[in-house]
């Protein structure tokens, strides 16, 4: 069934091919669809599960800010995964993705077999001007709608500028996703960040098999992913040449030749 009651909120997801467990956390503002070009390769030898957190994509948008943290999507997950009878799989989070997957990974051990962290970090990182542009965007997200919001977002982001420039058919599909947000998704969520207390003090604590990608040119997370591949103890780096904050999207080949090789290497010790 697409649609999962979890914690009596309605959530989307899609579980493709069978076999060792594959899940597949998006990206603020993402969807399942951020991972496109991933699930079909994927789902030939495993079993593949994409979903929409509350208040993005398909899934329902609760409108109370008490209804969205990390730890609230995080548990999201971990209850989704037991509906589908998901003991252990490789938890993959992109972005917010990470923050939720690292969540779990402290919270819920032993369900995670092994960790990919991409263009992540282990808590927020304070970018210059972000706090006002974010707050410029909540008001025309209430105002204007999410429309609205790609466009000034575009416009006046430099990291999204950055990205469009180089690959614009991103810019496409990020407009895409952002219609599919939900204004309370897009605002609590954006609070959510901001309120989630860093992990990275924690990490040591991580023992699976983890995997650190970050596109070369995502400048604000580059420091960030080799912390994070320095403080796991069994994790690896891996830059992804040319790509900036969404390599999945902007170099798939690259990214699942990575991605596959490592799950080649984990998945042979799932069971």
């Amino acid at each position: 069934m697409p649609i999962v009651d979890v914690h009596g909120i309605n959530l989307y997801c899609e579980v493709t091919g069978a076999g060792f467990s594959v899940v597949l956390c998006h990206g603020y503002t993402g969807s399942h669809q951020d991972w496109m070009f991933q699930v079909p390769p994927l789902s030939q030898d495993y079993q593949v599960v994409a979903m929409d957190y509350r208040g993005h994509g398909s899934s329902e948008a609760p409108s109370s800010a008490e209804a969205y943290s990390i730890r609230i999507l995080a548990e999201d997950v971990r209850t989704l995964l037991k509906h589908l009878g998901i003991t252990k799989c490789c938890l993959v989070g992109h972005s917010l993705g990470g923050f939720v997957a690292l969540q779990l990974a402290v919270d819920s051990p032993s369900l995670i077999h092994s960790l990919v962290l991409v263009d992540t970090s282990s808590e927020w990182i304070e970018l210059p001007g972000y706090p006002e542009l974010q707050l410029q965007l909540n008001h025309i997200a209430r105002t204007g709608g999410m429309e609205a919001v790609f466009e000034y977002n575009a416009q006046h982001n430099p990291l999204s500028q950055k990205s469009f420039a180089k690959y614009p058919r991103l810019r496409e599909i990020s407009k895409r996703r952002m219609a599919e947000t939900s204004v309370s998704g897009y605002v609590y969520v954006a609070r959510a960040i901001g309120q989630w207390q860093p992990l990275t003090p924690r990490l040591k604590e991580i023992s699976s098999p983890t995997l650190v990608v970050v596109g070369e040119e995502d400048t604000p997370f580059l420091q960030p992913s080799g912390l994070l591949a320095k403080s796991i103890p069994n994790s690896r780096l891996h830059v992804i040449p040319e790509a900036t904050h969404s390599p999945q999207v902007e170099t798939p080949d690259l990214f699942n030749q990575v991605l596959l090789s490592f799950l080649a290497q984990v998945a042979a010790t799932s069971s």
